[in-house]
């Protein structure tokens, strides 16, 4: 009779955990349904470079035909456009990974060259070592923007509680540590993109430069003007930095 209630308890343990995946499984398919109706909306699928989370808890996009960056989940679509990036960082926790920011100008100011100690920093590793024994609860790419109604774009690749019974981890779990490692990877490739971004305009913006009369030269105040206020209606400048620059021109 002993060994039949432990064969029976352990039938029950088993049916508890075949029912969980399974819910788990119908949970992951029904928001990948939802993140798919959402891409389908999107023009220039064909150029489409894609980084999907874990269980499909969200889809981060490239799109270099519309020059756009989408952050995609089940209950938003958040679109960047490259012109407005001017940094990119990897946090774990509230300590910080890396840090890429722009050297590019508008109006002779420098915009973003001291964030985090300038473009290009690296701060901390990135290698996701197994054998490091710390905990961790979540990691995430923040994507600073020249936008002031929406300063910042968050992106949230490691939620311990959401693909964990925890609310933190150690990395090195033999069980959960893989879902940290993939989206520490996963973050990674965000932040190599939006670097790659970042430089891209960059380059261009100091293309652009070269040749270019000064008003002394050939351009009226009033034409800087309104390269200024169209720089402040795509986002690019706030209204302060408008203002700031305006009085330097006016002088």
């Amino acid at each position: 009779m002993e060994w039949f209630w432990i064969i029976l308890i352990i039938a029950v343990l088993l049916g508890i955990g075949f029912a969980l995946n399974a819910a788990d499984e119908k949970q992951t398919q029904e928001r990948k349904d939802v993140l798919d109706a959402k891409m389908e909306k999107l023009p220039n699928q064909q150029s489409f470079k894609k980084i999907i989370g874990q269980k499909n808890r969200y889809t981060f996009v490239l799109d270099n035909i519309g020059r756009k960056i989408y952050y995609i989940d089940t209950t938003k679509t958040d679109e960047v456009f490259f012109e407005q990036i001017i940094s990119v960082e990897i946090l774990e926790d509230n300590t910080l990974l890396s840090s890429k920011s722009t050297t590019r100008t508008v109006g002779g100011a420098l915009l973003g060259g001291a964030l985090a100690g300038g473009a290009g920093l690296v701060v901390g590793g990135l290698s996701g070592d197994s054998k490091q024994k710390k905990k961790v609860s979540k990691i995430t790419v923040k994507i600073k923007l020249r936008d002031y109604s929406n300063p910042s774009l968050m992106i949230p690749c490691f939620v311990a509680k959401e693909l964990t019974p925890y609310d933190e981890i150690k990395t090195n779990d033999n069980l959960y540590g893989v879902f940290y490692k993939q989206e520490l990877q996963n973050a990674q490739k965000i932040a190599d993109y939006v670097s790659i971004i970042i430089d891209e305009v960059d380059r261009q913006e100091k293309q652009s430069q070269v040749g270019r009369p000064t008003s002394a030269e050939g351009l009226s105040v009033a034409d800087e003007l309104k390269k200024l206020a169209s720089l402040k209606e795509q986002g690019i400048l706030s209204e302060e930095e408008f203002q700031v620059q305006k009085e330097k021109l006016l002088k």
